[in-house]
């Protein structure tokens, strides 16, 4: 509580500062002239390259020059202005809030995991983050995760010119990963002048407090150069477990095991009364009837000092959960926001050597450093022998002590304790990353207005992820069985490990060090039994990659309807992966594991030519008529040592991927466009080379019924995966009236994805891939490995090339400008839509939908709608915006059947009692005040209340979350106020 006080002063003291210094800024220049351009439409803003020249937009998505609503594909951007106007820190967290994409790796979805800990990747159409590609400046950021994809923390939102999404497959104009679509993030390197930002936020609870800061410089350097610097830092605290808010309630789904004959289904969902059955005190609930009804209750707890006290069972308990009685939160250890430490250095420099050659150098570094509180659970699975002498005297009667003492463990212990191991000890996962890019290269004119560009890109990040307080579960040394077997020594009458008196000496070696840990009560154990207990995992990740590329652009022929417009380049990009682990994560002994050692290297080489043909101008039956098409092939060499076989391995593949689209229109205010494209997504290192721990899980084998578990199930990559394929396909209209309506523009674009030989796990793990086996499905049969009378010796649950995904829907964009009677004044809108109509997979022939689920969190999963919409007023002193943010109503869980289902019946093995959410409309509010002039330079003070009216979550409990925080805010009410400088 001290700690948690402190932070909320030290933040409560720092946002006071922040603010009083806008206020007294305000009241020192009262009568300053302010004055700015009315903030232009995103759909029309122009750039400036690097010639020197105004050219319209590059559009992600294509190579060739074309404005926003002239784009043979789907296009979002996001405008440098609208950053400025939201009060925007993070270039991750603005571009997930579109409402094609999914946030679900940020620091609000990390529960009580491990991995990356406090990134923010994109996941656009909500297909997974490996297949949305991330650019920057219109090239491949270097990969940040050992999943190969890319934390937007690492770009300095203070630089952001634009960030444009194309939202459908562009792996013919970039390469692979471009399955869902392309993020193109574009930094401003033609700055002049400073840009200076200071600004803090927090919660209206008092917690999440949040300093930024920022600066950027831009100056000429002669009269050819140009040079761009600048960075940002951020401090982000994190925010407890839900119940720091009123609106939480412990909750979970809960399986009925008698469903099929009680009258209750299947999946009981509770969001009140529900959680854990074990608790930091240790529960015995399970095993003979005489220790667990001592006190009549079924059950039995443990005070602090160590005595045995009643132990209510609740309903339905199955698994780890139950319903009602005596629970422990399933969420209690599970975080809102987890504390994020990062900061950003960016530098451009170009200088033209002529009007025909020009040169620039560009690089950037970025740490990001985020931790959590993790927490270690064991349900059942801890076992106590009948002369462990910390048994209390109580239980003695249930379980009297042996005749004759063993130095080797009993056959079977005389029950098992199931316990959180709070009170013990809080894992520490910490995730620290830092990014090193450099890219340098020449570009120039050729004769008849071509372009041509060729640069040199190098990529490093150094990831170290860790885990302190780890509990050693096994290995050569499994700590924690060695600490529970607790015996009195009989030579000396101390408490003592079973395993220092073991008859064999490596076993009485390896458990050196021993301390007996003691799990009756809360708090009731030796400080050095918890030290002996645990470890630090130590993962080390090393990534690097090296781009040579070249590109050139013109008009080839001057045709009938226009220039035949062409763009060609070709690619070769090597990166590197080398994963080093500490001794006990090759041994896969921690509780929670990461993986073993592992190394890969992939080359690629690929060259593509895009081009864009026009048919007809200006006709008497339509104003223009267009095709444009691109291809590009690619061969990858993959390399590595890992996966499962722990062996060197080999892959090579080529892939060809294109696009055609044709854009019409008809008349002057009406365009219609169609796209069709083929896309690829090599495998990840992860995919290929990962190596995680075997384990023996019950697996009914219904083969042989009397086998329920086979020895080995095998986890973690298989480096013959191929790749990817999809099939994107885009129809839409662009409508631009004229009159009364003039400056109104919507968009609405039909699309659908279809993703085969997918990459990914079985998703009910090695009983899904049994089961599959057993109905015959041959591709299942393959991953399980059978001995005599079809016992199952092997499963091998690791990434699999499964059948396929499939999602479409309906993106819509709408923009209108009125200028308003006072000059300089005017009220814009803008209104962005996805409606999601299907999200299946496919794996081993069983297909599940999950479009509209938005309860169970996961990437393969989306809302039917989400909308964002834009009322903005602008003047040249004063720009405010109220956003609306739409979430439509939802299932729990799209694998089940609730009662709102003409098809539920309580007796089915997928019904569920509740299987609803509710949806969700929120309300941010943003607003800046300037004192500049008409150049938009000067001061401005900013501010913004994101959740204005402190909406609740819908409940939706599952392990680690009370609610979905991929949709919905868990934070509340947040404010954050700040200055920035132009000039």
């Amino acid at each position: 509580m001290r700690n948690f006080e402190f932070v909320t002063a030290r933040a409560r003291t720092a946002l006071l500062l922040t603010t009083t210094a806008t206020a007294a800024l305000a009241l020192a220049l009262p009568g300053t002239a302010m004055a700015q351009a009315n903030a232009p439409d995103p759909a029309e803003t122009t750039v400036e390259q690097d010639d020197g020249s105004a050219n319209a937009i590059v559009v992600t998505g294509s190579r060739l020059a074309r404005s926003t609503f002239d784009a043979p594909s789907p296009v979002t951007v996001l405008g440098g202005e609208e950053f400025d106007n939201r009060a925007v820190v993070n270039v991750g967290a603005a571009i997930s809030e579109l409402p094609a994409f999914r946030a679900s790796t940020t620091p609000a979805t990390q529960g009580f995991g491990s991995f990356n800990v406090g990134a923010q990747i994109v996941n656009l159409r909500g297909i997974g983050v490996t297949r949305s590609l991330a650019l920057v400046n219109g090239r491949r950021f270097a990969p940040t995760t050992r999943e190969g994809s890319v934390d937007l923390n690492l770009v300095p939102s203070v630089l952001v010119d634009r960030v444009e999404v194309v939202t459908g497959g562009a792996s013919a104009a970039y390469g692979s990963d471009a399955l869902a679509g392309v993020v193109n993030v574009i930094l401003d390197t033609d700055l002049r002048g400073i840009v200076a930002e200071l600004d803090a936020g927090i919660s209206g609870e008092g917690d999440g407090f949040n300093l930024h800061a920022a600066a950027a410089y831009g100056a000429e350097l002669g009269d050819a150069g140009h040079v761009v610097i600048g960075g940002e830092y951020s401090d982000q605290d994190g925010i407890g477990n839900c119940f720091t808010r009123d609106w939480c309630t412990p909750g979970a789904v809960v399986s009925n095991p008698f469903f099929a004959t009680n009258g209750m289904p299947n999946y009981i969902h509770s969001d009140t009364n529900a959680g854990w059955f074990f608790n930091t005190g240790g529960v015995i609930n399970r095993g003979p009837a005489s220790l667990i009804n001592m006190f009549g209750t079924g059950g039995i707890t443990f005070t602090p000092d160590g005595k045995p006290a009643p132990y209510h069972p609740g309903s339905f308990s199955f698994g780890l959960s139950q319903v009602g009685g005596d629970i422990y939160p399933t969420y209690t250890d599970s975080n809102i926001t987890v504390p994020v430490e990062r900061y950003t250095l960016f530098g451009h420099a170009k200088f033209d050597f002529s009007d025909s050659l020009g040169a620039f150098i560009e690089g950037s570094y970025g740490h990001v450093n985020g931790v959590l509180l993790q927490t270690a659970f064991f349900n059942a699975a801890l076992p106590i022998y009948a002369d462990n002498p910390f048994i209390p005297a109580e239980l003695r009667a249930a379980v009297p002590m042996p005749g004759a003492f063993s130095p080797t463990p009993p056959a079977l212990p005389a029950f098992r304790i199931a316990r959180v191991f709070d009170d013990i000890g809080r894992g520490l996962s910490t995730s620290t990353a830092d990014t090193y890019r450099l890219t340098t290269g020449l570009n120039g004119d050729l004769a008849m207005d071509w372009q041509w560009d060729a640069y040199y890109q190098y990529g490093r990040t150094d990831r170290l992820q860790t885990v302190e307080r780890n509990v050693v579960v096994g290995g050569s040394t499994p700590r924690l069985n060695y600490a529970l077997d607790a015996v009195r020594n009989p030579a000396t009458g101390t408490v003592t490990c079973r395993a220092l008196l073991h008859p064999n000496p490596a076993v009485r070696a390896s458990a050196q060090g021993c301390v007996p840990l003691n799990l009756f009560g809360e708090g009731n154990f030796d400080p050095a039994a918890a030290d002996y207990v645990f470890g630090t995992l130590v993962e080390d990740i090393d990534l690097e990659q090296h781009v040579v590329a070249a590109n050139i652009r013109g008009d080839l022929a001057d045709l009938w309807a226009g220039p035949l417009a062409i763009a060609a380049g070709a690619e070769y990009r090597v990166d590197t992966i080398d994963v080093v682990h500490d001794p006990l994560s090759n041994e896969f002994a921690y509780f929670q594991n990461f993986g073993a050692d592992y190394d890969g290297i992939t080359k690629v080489i690929e060259g593509y030519v895009e081009a864009e043909l026009p048919l007809v101008r200006d006709a008497s039956w339509t104003r223009s008529l267009s095709l444009n098409g691109a291809v590009r092939y690619a061969h990858y060499d993959i390399s590595g040592f890992g996966s499962y076989l722990r062996t060197q391995t080999d892959n090579s593949f080529g892939a060809t991927t294109w696009k055609a689209s044709v854009m019409w229109e008809p008349i002057d205010m009406l365009m219609l466009r169609a796209t069709r494209s083929r896309d690829i997504r090599a495998p990840n290192f992860a995919e290929l080379f990962l190596a995680s721990a075997s384990s023996f899980a019950p697996v009914v084998n219904r083969f042989n019924p009397a086998q329920e578990t086979p020895p080995t199930i095998f986890q973690g990559g298989y480096p013959f995966l191929r790749p990817e394929t999809g099939n994107t396909t885009t129809l839409g209209a662009v409508l631009s009236p004229n009159g009364f309506l003039d400056g109104f523009r919507v968009s609405a674009d039909w699309y659908r994805i279809e993703v085969d030989d997918y990459i990914g796990t079985a998703p009910g793990g090695a009983q899904f891939i049994a089961d599959r086996c057993y109905a015959g499905v041959a591709a299942a049969c393959e991953f399980v490995d059978f001995g005599p009378n079809q016992t199952i010796t092997r499963i091998r649950n690791v990434s699999l090339n499964l059948d396929k995904i499939d999602t479409s829907g309906i993106d819509i964009e709408a923009v209108y400008t009125l200028p308003l009677a006072q000059a300089g004044n005017s009220l814009s809108f803008r209104g962005v839509a996805t409606y999601v109509d299907d999200l299946t997979t496919v794996n081993f022939g069983e297909a599940v939908d999950r479009a509209g689920q938005t309860g169970v969190a996961g990437s393969l999963a989306a809302p039917d709608w989400v909308a964002n919409g834009y009322l903005t007023f602008n003047s040249p002193h004063f720009t405010t915006t109220v956003q609306g943010r739409y979430i439509s109503p939802g299932l729990y869980d799209a694998q089940r059947i609730g009662p709102d289902d003409p098809d539920y019946a309580p007796n089915l093995p997928d019904s569920i009692s509740d299987n609803e959410v509710e949806g969700r409309f929120y309300v941010n509010l943003f607003a800046t005040w300037r004192a500049g002039g008409d150049t938009g330079r000067g001061f401005e003070i900013f501010g913004a209340i994101h959740n204005l009216f402190d909406r609740d979550p819908p409940a939706a409990p599952e392990t680690q979350f009370y609610t979905n925080p991929v949709y919905f805010d868990t934070i509340g009410r947040y404010f954050r106020f700040g200055i920035r400088y132009k000039g």
